[in-house]
């Protein structure tokens, strides 16, 4: 063997050299991705820092740097998290049908069990 056919098993006498660095390029995707993901969140830009981690020797002292910026730029919530849920009111029918066996309830036609099970008749419609 002359030694071209294990390139990728053997660089400088080191074995299993061209797996690691494949192992490490791996790594370095998966920081870029996660490093993109929460830039974005944080309205950050995303891609500059995804190709600042990509690039070599640079992508580490990026990735420090990235974790001090990132500390100045709180997560920004959408719209939808910062509206209070309203609270739940049913249809005005059941509305209605509600209000009726309240009626009869404070008139004492029915007792305090028929009056539950009324409701949630009404309520989840059985």
């Amino acid at each position: 063997m002359d030694g071209d056919e294990h390139m990728m098993m053997n660089w400088w006498g080191i074995p299993y050299m061209g797996y690691m660095m494949i192992a490490v390029w791996a790594i370095f995707v998966i920081i870029g991705v996660l490093v993109y993901k929460d830039a974005e969140h944080r309205k950050m830009n995303g891609a500059l820092w995804l190709i600042l981690i990509f690039l070599p020797w640079v992508g580490i002292i990026s990735a420090v740097v990235y974790l001090f910026v990132r500390a100045n730029y709180p997560i920004q919530q959408t719209n939808v998290q910062n509206q209070t849920p309203e609270p739940y009111r049913p249809p005005p029918k059941q509305q209605q049908a509600l209000e009726m066996l309240d009626d009869r309830y404070a008139r004492g036609e029915i007792t305090r069990e028929e009056y539950y099970l009324m409701k949630k008749d009404i309520e989840y419609g059985k």
